[in-house]
């Protein structure tokens, strides 16, 4: 049994079909689109423009336009199914009503408050866009903690305001002599839940050196709470949040706190001087500082799964490499598991475990990153790998012809008008996706049970 298989399934999608309700018709984006994320890995989705991958990515968070219609299928999160009432309404009328639509999204909004930014969470295409323009980046990250978890933020100021030199001196040897665990173990027992990781957030660096880790660990002791915020905590503990000014009061002292975590993240992220940056506005940062702010305010919660829509495509080469770096040490120490969106095959090869093929709203081929590469099977990811642009050659392939219209798919396989090797049962009958072994499934005529060519 392969390694993937064995690992805990974190989100199902199941014949996923949606369709959007336009002027000028309605639009087939996914017609059938299935495939499953296991816990602490990367799965590339890849595909020409057009082909339904970002419209993927927004219906696994339910991040729908009020025009789009779920006809079939599930998006399983940790039990929760994320477009059953957009499912049960869609599957349902035969006159599709937006105004009707409208409501039960407004409805689902509600509803999936506490899952995403907690349990999922999405880095979108154009940070500069998903940012607000009018606040600090700290105070960003700050309020997407304090929303899903404001209680970690108490943890954390309390812990310091607890512990003593003496006991992080002894927290430090325990680190390093006897590991992780028996020091978590030691946070527990002495009740300084939220300190552990604090320190962790400077013993992971590597930019710095080990002395100059326990030197900045054991001056936690000295970060002391002033009376205001002793003060706007006692308060949020005592459940003031119905009068205003507590409120005020209370919700100043924990954002003040998450800037000290934003501080954390955008370190443990690579961004220079991080305690200027939480001050600074999303205009004031380069293109890859603000890739780097979204991607730490997705994971500011340390969400089960974290779905990238072409993180890397706005940026240059150089940042581009930088970016992915960070997701290859984001993978290495976090359990989150990742779907990477991108239209370039070799940015997912530095990356992805898995590779999902997407054409016309359907996944036509999945496997490990090593097997996509080296055996494609579908034509279509074959002529993909052909247009990749490599050192040795002279002419650069393309893939005939364009995506299809999506408010009239061709019948059959929507690649049989491009493909070199179709068949007139390709033009008629739609393929059905074939495992060829246990990781590797492609949607091709051309493939048989158990073939490997």
């Amino acid at each position: 049994m392969s390694q993937v298989k064995t690992k805990e399934k974190v989100l199902e999608v199941q014949n996923l079909r949606l369709s959007f309700y336009t002027r000028r018709g309605v639009y087939k984006a996914l017609r059938g689109a299935t495939l499953n994320l296991y816990t602490g890995e990367v799965l590339g989705i890849a595909g020409e423009s057009g082909s339904g991958k970002s419209t993927l990515g927004l219906a696994i968070m339910g991040l729908l336009p009020r025009n789009a219609r779920v006809e079939e299928g599930s998006v399983v999160l940790d039990g929760i199914d994320m477009i059953k009432p957009l499912k049960d309404y869609g599957s349902s009328v035969s006159k599709f009503s937006v105004k009707k639509n409208e409501k039960i999204i407004k409805r689902l909004n509600k509803t999936l408050q506490d899952v995403r930014g907690k349990k999922i969470s999405m880095v979108f295409q154009e940070p500069l866009t998903a940012l607000n323009p009018v606040l600090p980046v700290g105070y960003q990250i700050a309020e997407a903690i304090y929303f899903h978890d404001p209680e970690r933020l108490i943890r954390r100021a309390l812990s310091r305001e607890k512990v003593t030199h003496e006991e992080l001196r002894e927290l430090l040897n325990i680190l390093k002599s006897q590991g992780e665990d028996r020091f978590l173990e030691e946070i527990e027992r002495k009740g300084l839940q939220g300190l552990d990781e604090q320190i962790f957030s400077i013993w992971r660096r590597r930019d710095i050196h080990e002395a100059r880790k326990e030197k900045m660990i054991l001056n936690l002791a000295n970060v002391r709470l002033s009376r205001t915020d002793m003060m706007g905590i006692s308060l949020y503990q005592r459940n003031m949040g119905r009068f205003p000014i507590a409120s005020r009061f209370a919700k100043n002292a924990l954002i003040r706190e998450g800037y000290r975590l934003a501080v954390e993240l955008l370190t443990f992220l690579g961004i220079p001087h991080p305690e200027k940056v939480v001050k600074l506005y999303p205009h004031e940062l380069s293109g890859g500082m603000r890739q780097r702010i979204v991607i730490a305010i997705a994971l500011a919660n340390n969400p089960k799964v974290v779905i990238m829509d072409e993180p890397t495509s706005a940026l240059d080469v150089t940042i581009q490499a930088q970016i992915l770096d960070l997701i290859k040490d984001l993978k290495s120490d976090f359990s989150t598991s990742f779907i990477f969106i991108s239209h370039d095959l070799s940015v997912l090869a530095e990356v992805s475990d898995r590779i999902g093929i997407m054409y016309a709203g359907q996944i036509v081929e999945i496997g490990s990153a090593k097997e996509i590469f080296q055996e494609p099977l579908h034509p279509y990811t074959k002529m993909l790998m052909e247009a990749i642009p490599t050192m040795d050659k002279t002419v650069l392939k393309t893939v005939p012809g364009s995506v299809p219209d999506m408010r009239n798919p061709p019948p059959g396989c929507a690649f049989s008008p491009r493909c070199p090797f179709a068949m007139e049962e390709c033009r008629v009958n739609e393929p059905r996706m074939v495992e060829v072994n246990g990781e590797h499934s492609v949607a091709c005529f051309l493939v048989r049970k158990g073939d490997k060519k």
